[in-house]
């Protein structure tokens, strides 16, 4: 079960705040894009990533 818990920590909250963290920093900080376009992109792709874990994770869980 703590298993479990550190896997759902890691998949559906550590990686996609880095990933968003470090996207608005890079985009919108160093690069100077519009921050609306930074957050409309990387919502966007946290939207998919979302999707496709959940899709694994459903998939792992039914092959148990």
């Amino acid at each position: 079960m703590k298993n479990q818990k550190l896997t759902f920590v890691g998949y559906f909250l550590v990686i996609p705040l880095i990933f968003f963290v470090s996207t608005l920093m890079w985009r919108w900080g160093i690069k100077r894009t519009d921050i609306g376009v930074v957050l409309t992109d990387g919502l966007a792709i946290l939207g998919i990533y979302y999707l496709l874990i959940s899709v694994i994770g459903a998939a792992r869980i039914v092959r148990t």
